[in-house]
């Protein structure tokens, strides 16, 4: 969460409890209120705690533990007033976040604040996705409210399909990556279809993502109150990149492709990452898919099912697929030397600066066919002797490309 926790003011904090943690309480009754001791009403317990736990001292990690333990009533009784600080719900949101009860009554305050709600909407289950997408005015006055909600995976498609629907007639931008390709998947989406729901769920639901939740809802817990909690996305570091032949796939695609630029652009992969009945599986799962889901998951999947979809016969799904901010590098490199790719995503590739400042990039995209024929004339002169030699030498490029490549090893000699 970005919500910025402040020490409560006077009249936040309120006379009986700043008896127990105010600038003048003894150091003892501070220590009541520390260990949930104090006989504090449930309101005033709760922003006694908040006010110790901000002071990000020695007793803040304690107080915090004592916000962990807090029976229901006392939660209950604190959020019955319509005037519990921002703070608190902010702070309650973090330590309760496995808590469907405690969330519904977080995110339905009065005084929530719209970080806080960004927060839960990233990590939050199921019922409480429902529930913050049900509060149409909010989330419209706030889309990085949607946007949260579209990257956590237990948000049901149908409920993301009804917001980018509703957001796209209200005019609303969601900020969302690929947003022009989310429009035109929409355009051509039909209506929603709820019975999918179950199935794009199964898909975003392995072993090694759920250990990535319970790792991230710890951190959500346990973040100090200076704490940057920047939510990383979900990726698997051990998914390889797939460079093999798509159903449908034309073979005469790949043309003459030099073996050691093909080698270059497969990575190691590990013989326990064999799995060829696994891979098959996710793959004609991800085939089944609608152009919006696959969308969707070009931002929740791994790099495999980037590999997919980056080649989907739907060039708006492909598209949509590099724009992701979760493509790395080395994808990039794989992507470059693929001659399968539409030719969209080879032109978004070659414009790319932080994908052309790599040598190897630079290499598979004059190899390319499909890469503009000016970029490549321009890329040409970055390559070295031998790789200029190879471009002289291939057949699969455009004469005038290996034209000027052979002037150019003249020229060298």
């Amino acid at each position: 969460m970005a919500f910025a926790h402040v020490s409560l003011g006077a009249a936040e904090l309120g006379p009986v409890a700043a008896k127990f943690v105010g600038e003048s309480a003894p150091e003892k009754m501070r220590m009541m209120v520390v260990g949930g001791l104090a006989p504090l009403p449930p309101r005033d317990m709760l922003v006694a705690l908040y006010q110790v736990w901000v002071a990000n001292d020695d007793h803040s990690e304690a107080a915090g533990k004592t916000v962990e333990g807090l029976p229901a009533a006392v939660l209950d009784g604190g959020f019955a007033d319509k005037r519990l600080p921002a703070g608190v719900l902010d702070l309650l949101g973090r330590k309760f976040a496995r808590d469907e009860a405690v969330l519904r009554q977080v995110i339905r305050h009065p005084k929530v604040d719209d970080e806080s709600l960004i927060g839960i909407a990233r990590v939050c289950p199921e019922p409480i996705c429902d529930a913050l997408a049900e509060n149409e005015t909010r989330w419209l006055g706030c889309p990085k409210i949607v946007a949260s909600l579209y990257q956590n995976r237990h948000c049901r498609m149908s409920v993301i399909h009804r917001m980018l629907e509703l957001a796209d007639r209200q005019d609303v931008d969601l900020g969302l990556p690929a947003m022009d390709e989310i429009r035109l998947a929409l355009a051509v989406s039909g209506p929603v279809d709820e019975s999918r729901d179950q199935m794009f769920k199964d898909i975003h639901t392995t072993e090694k993502v759920i250990e990535a939740e319970a790792e991230l809802l710890d951190m959500f817990g346990a973040a100090d109150v200076e704490d940057q909690l920047e939510l990383p996305e979900f990726d698997d570091p051990d998914a390889e990149i797939y460079v093999g032949p798509l159903p449908g796939d034309d073979p005469s695609e790949d043309g003459d492709e030099d073996p050691e630029l093909a080698a270059l652009a497969q990575p190691a992969v590990r013989e326990e990452d064999k799995q060829p009945a696994s891979k098959e599986s996710r793959m004609h799962q991800i085939s089944l898919m609608r152009p919006l889901e696959k969308i969707r998951t070009a931002l929740l999947g791994d790099k495999y099912d980037r590999s997919l979809l980056v080649r989907d016969s739907n060039k708006t799904v492909a598209m949509a697929t590099i724009r992701s901010p979760k493509v790395r590098d080395d994808e990039a490199v794989a992507y470059a030397a693929n001659r399968s790719l539409p030719q969209e995503v080879i032109t978004y590739i070659s414009n790319r600066r932080e994908w052309v400042k790599l040598y190897t990039v630079k290499l598979h995209l004059v190899m390319n066919p499909k890469t503009p024929l000016a970029r490549s004339m321009s890329l040409l002169g970055f390559l070295n002797r031998s790789d200029v030699q190879k471009v002289a030498r291939s057949k699969a490029i455009p004469s005038a490309l290996a034209t000027a490549a052979k002037r150019k090893v003249q020229a060298r000699r």
